[in-house]
């Protein structure tokens, strides 16, 4: 399979497998109709209609863009110190710790009335300048996640595991194609795919909840739908590379001290799943596209009960005289 390189102003008319910038993959120009990916689909099916279309890049009343949170800044930045998806100096940049202060207001209005920075600002002045203008259109970083991610990268080293999981020579490669059911494009981007030992690799950045480590990997898999898109991108070596894909995993990377590292594989029943939600996440959103309709998680009234652990044991409570009995 051949794959080719395409600039931002082309587009995917053809199943296949392209190098594209993220900013291209993830807009809605790249191919000739609604394209999703596995954000999308996991949205539509783990959430509700309405999440995918409140978010989706198709849709112009979509609520803003938030803000990009520190946690996304680093672990988009250890993507790219860690795998080299993209040039880092051109997306990232850090303030070095020993950076002079800004100039103070005060500073700037002087230098508004007398046309020079004082003696006492001219050297930040300077750096800041140059500084600004380098970062424009660039994510900022602290030095100490800079520093972070060059700990976590010596910890991926010393674990071979994970190493094979991450090592392919086919990284950052999009895989694109159309689904014969619905008519959507489907988009697919894991950070390794077939070449290694591992069929699908995909490196994750986390900080635990609590002191179990694997149970937090756990949580993260169960919580952000991580099966479903190990499971959309085994479907696309499928249908691209034309590969029998089984085999994938995921690799933890803490982002807090002591920076372990966690390769986790995930199961052949959890990727059986995983395919039948992305199916049904795919309907939700043709559906959705075709009708109009974006129903949210739960449109009509729900009814609660305790869950059966409880309501055991308050019936043993009542009958112990711990806690009293009325009549229905």
């Amino acid at each position: 399979m051949e794959i080719r390189t395409i600039a931002d102003d082309e587009q995917v008319v053809e199943p296949g497998a392209y190098r594209m910038s993220m900013d291209l993959y993830h807009s809605q120009r790249v191919c000739p109709g609604p394209s999703v990916s596995s954000t999308g689909i996991r949205k539509a099916a783990l959430e509700s209609p309405h999440a995918f279309w409140k978010s989706f890049a198709g849709n112009p009343n979509r609520y803003p863009d938030k803000p990009v949170s520190d946690a996304l800044i680093l672990g988009r930045a250890a993507h790219s110190l860690l795998l080299g998806d993209e040039v880092f100096d051109d997306h990232f940049i850090y303030v070095p710790k020993d950076a002079p202060r800004r100039p103070t207001a005060t500073q700037i209005k002087a230098f508004e009335r007398d046309g020079k920075w004082s003696d006492a600002a001219a050297e930040g002045a300077k750096f800041w300048e140059a500084f600004d203008k380098k970062a424009a259109g660039r994510l900022m970083l602290k030095e100490e996640q800079v520093e972070k991610i060059f700990r976590m990268a010596d910890n991926l080293k010393d674990c071979p595991d994970a190493v094979e999981v991450l090592t392919s020579d086919l990284t950052e490669i999009s895989m694109i194609w159309q689904d014969e059911a619905t008519g959507l494009w489907v988009k697919s981007r894991p950070d390794c795919i077939p070449s290694n030992g591992y069929d699908v690799g995909d490196l994750k950045t986390f900080s635990p909840k609590g002191s179990d480590l694997l149970l937090s990997c756990m949580r993260a898999i169960t919580d952000h739908g991580y099966a479903l898109q190990m499971a959309l991108a085994i479907e696309g070596a499928e249908r691209v590379f034309g590969a029998t894909a089984e085999r994938c995993a995921l690799v933890f990377c803490q982002t807090t001290e002591p920076h372990e590292v966690i390769p986790v594989q995930i199961d052949d029943d959890s990727l059986y799943w995983a395919r039948c939600l992305n199916r049904q996440g795919l309907d939700r959103i043709a559906h959705g596209i075709k009708t109009g309709e974006w129903p949210m998680r739960s449109p009509q009234i729900t009814t609660y009960s305790y869950p059966p652990s409880m309501s055991g044991r308050f019936a043993e409570m009542q009958m112990d005289g711990r806690l009293p009995s009325i009549v229905r």
